[in-house]
């Protein structure tokens, strides 16, 4: 991937953090400010009954006095039992507010204070009532304290309405700033992503246009690879039908010309010790010596024919090639060579039989180099679809490397023989036992391509 491609996404990543952690922030700061508004809303709502509770117990003092009623006293004594947990409420509430401890505890000795002033205008007032005697100026210094103490409960009901509307005006100052970055962000966020579709769009159309390059000329060099390929498949076939009509060719020039030769030469010899003087024992010798050298020169020439083109082959069929091949085989080399062919083959095509024998040939000779073998046999036989020839050894075995070697030219050879003739080749561990088999399939549909 392209290194401004891999830019782009990382910016794309980052910010994409940095709009998750504005989120994170602005969240943790709303729950903080949701928090600070409900402990605010909080001590107002204990302001409020505190303020409720000492003005029941001012009412009822009163209505006491005026009336003499003692049921205006029910909810004096009620305040009077639960003025002190308002008050430690709103101390647990402003427990980390110095100043908010201050005025509680300010608030706690007026409101005492209060409270004291209007019990002792109860205990002074012994016949209250509307012609009865109530203790007014105490009755006024308790209303003095009691002013007191609402005006600081009133005070401290405006700070905390205050500190409301600081704290809704800092969160809608903070929404507004995280609503305004956080929107700044998820534009450049989103632009940077449209850029980097672009850029990848772009980058995958160059790629798919450089890998439609790319296959447009493998597909060249396939198709190269193939034309060269099957000209040099096809030079290697043509070289074969060459040198096979070269070999019988040069196999006839020998056999017609050199033949007549050391024919002739051989009787002109016997005519000469037929009239040789019977006091020439020296002559005799060496005219014997040169007959002899004349005999090894005859069969060495027959050697020579029948490796070019075998006589036998032509004249006498495979099955009788195959076996007189592997009686020179067996006398060269001292191996035993066992033939199992079960039909002469007289009516095969000479092109197959000319491969079959030139593998059996080459296998023969590497087997005698390389395998190391004690025996080997060779097999012939028809099958359904065709004729396959199959040659067994017992020696060493054949490395895997050295099958696809270049320079094995004996089986590379072998295998291009085959192909000529539409068959298979392969060479491979015998089923059982150790050693090499060679083996070699030619379809029987394939005659009449090949004949022709």
């Amino acid at each position: 991937m392209p290194l401004h491609v891999r830019i782009v996404i990382v910016i794309s990543i980052a910010l994409l953090m940095v709009n998750a952690t504005l989120l994170v922030i602005n969240t943790a700061a709303t729950m903080d400010s949701h928090a600070q508004y409900a402990r605010s809303y909080e001590i107002k709502r204990s302001l409020s009954s505190f303020q409720s509770v000492i003005t029941a117990a001012e009412s009822g003092q009163r209505g006491y006095l005026l009336t003499g009623q003692t049921g205006y006293l029910e909810p004096y004594y009620v305040a009077m039992r639960s003025w002190r947990s308002e008050i430690e409420k709103l101390r647990t509430l402003t427990a980390d507010n110095v100043a908010r401890q201050t005025d509680i505890t300010e608030l706690e000795e007026f409101t005492a204070d209060a409270v004291s002033r209007l019990k002792a205008t109860i205990s002074s007032s012994p016949q209250p009532g509307p012609n009865g005697t109530a203790d007014v100026a105490g009755t006024e210094r308790a209303t003095t304290t009691m002013d007191r103490v609402r005006g600081i409960v009133d005070r401290m009901m405006a700070e905390e309405d205050a500190r409301i509307e600081a704290l809704r005006r800092e969160v809608l100052r903070d929404l507004l700033v995280a609503g305004g970055l956080a929107l700044l962000t998820t534009v450049v966020t989103v632009a940077v992503l449209i850029g980097l579709n672009k850029l990848l769009l772009r980058y995958v159309a160059a790629r798919q246009i450089a890998e439609n390059a790319m296959l447009e000329a493998n597909q060249v060099l396939n198709v190269q690879v193939e034309q060269r390929t099957a000209e040099l498949t096809e030079l290697s076939q043509h070289l074969i039908r060459v040198s096979e009509e070269e070999k019988a060719k040069l196999a006839r020039e020998l056999h017609d010309t050199l033949g007549s030769n050391l024919t002739a030469i051989n009787m002109d010899l016997n005519w000469i010790q037929r009239r040789l003087p019977e006091g020439t024992r020296e002559i005799r010798e060496r005219l014997q010596r040169v007959l002899q050298m004349l005999t090894e020169t005859v069969e060495l020439k027959h050697e020579v024919i029948e490796g070019l083109r075998p006589s036998h082959l032509d004249n006498l069929g495979l099955a009788f090639a195959m076996r007189s091949h592997c009686r020179e085989f067996t006398r060269r080399t001292g191996l035993p060579c066992e033939v199992d062919v079960q039909e002469d083959f007289d009516d095969l095509d000479p092109a197959w039989s000319i491969a079959f024998y030139r593998i059996a040939q080459e296998s023969l000779t590497n087997i005698a180099k390389h395998a190391q073998a004690s025996k080997v046999r060779i097999v012939l036989g028809r099958e359904d679809g065709g004729i396959r020839l199959r040659i067994i050894d017992d020696g060493v075995g054949v490395a895997e490397e050295s099958l696809s070697k270049p320079k094995s030219h004996g089986i590379v050879g072998m295998r291009e023989r085959m192909r000529q003739m539409g068959g298979r080749f392969q060479i491979q561990r015998p089923a059982e036992g150790s050693g090499t088999m060679v083996e070699a399939f030619i379809p029987a549909t394939n005659a009449t391509a090949v004949s022709a």
